[in-house]
């Protein structure tokens, strides 16, 4: 009797979890961001921080919010150095800079908040833990996000730091079939609901 496997590829994926989160009223948005939230502040795993790197929402496109997050690691853990990034288009990189309360924003051609005139930071290997933005994730930690790259070539450059997905919903039903070698799998995914572990799915 053959066997049938649902293959949920990634143009697809994306295509379906960007009208999901285009079809959450502005309080469905808030309460999802505020949920995942307070996850993080009960988080054990921030313990120990030094150095963390995250993304600032983009609006138009519901991202999570994590500026209650991000205010409360300034108010609350002075000693934890967050850091954001810039992105440059003709290569599909990302350089890296020190965020604080002073730090000018501006919002570059995709709607994303980057930091002007901020002090650049580079020594990659110090990082520590990097939230991600994605629009799903599977069972084995792999994501989908806008299909341009960035943050698998910045992930690949810190094989020492944490990688923590940031998502609005729950873990897809099946696998994303076209996994590429240079994918980096997360090893943690944070979601309303619960977060995820992957360590047993890397061993």
């Amino acid at each position: 009797m053959p066997v049938f496997v649902f293959l949920m590829l990634k143009k697809e994926i994306r295509s379906i979890y960007k009208q999901k989160r285009q079809n959450l009223s502005e309080t469905e948005w808030r309460l999802k961001s505020r949920a995942i939230t307070e996850k993080l502040w009960q988080w054990e795993k921030l313990e120990k921080i030094k150095f963390l790197h995250l993304f600032l929402p983009i609006q138009k496109q519901k991202e999570p919010n994590l500026w209650d997050f991000i205010h409360w690691i300034w108010q609350e853990k002075p000693q934890v150095t967050l850091l954001i990034s810039r992105t440059h288009i003709h290569d599909y990189t990302l350089s890296h800079y020190i965020f604080t309360a002073h730090t000018f924003l501006q919002e570059n051609a995709w709607g994303v908040p980057e930091p002007i005139s901020a002090q650049p930071f580079e020594n990659l290997s110090e990082i520590d833990m990097i939230l991600i933005p994605l629009l799903a994730f599977d069972e084995k930690g792999y994501r989908v996000g806008y299909g341009k790259g960035f943050y698998d070539k910045f992930l690949a450059q810190c094989p020492q730091a944490l990688k923590v997905g940031i998502s609005l919903f729950d873990v897809l039903d099946e696998p994303i079939s076209d996994i590429d070698d240079f994918d980096v799998p997360l090893d943690f995914c944070i979601t309303p609901q619960a977060i995820y572990d992957f360590s047993s799915a890397k061993s």
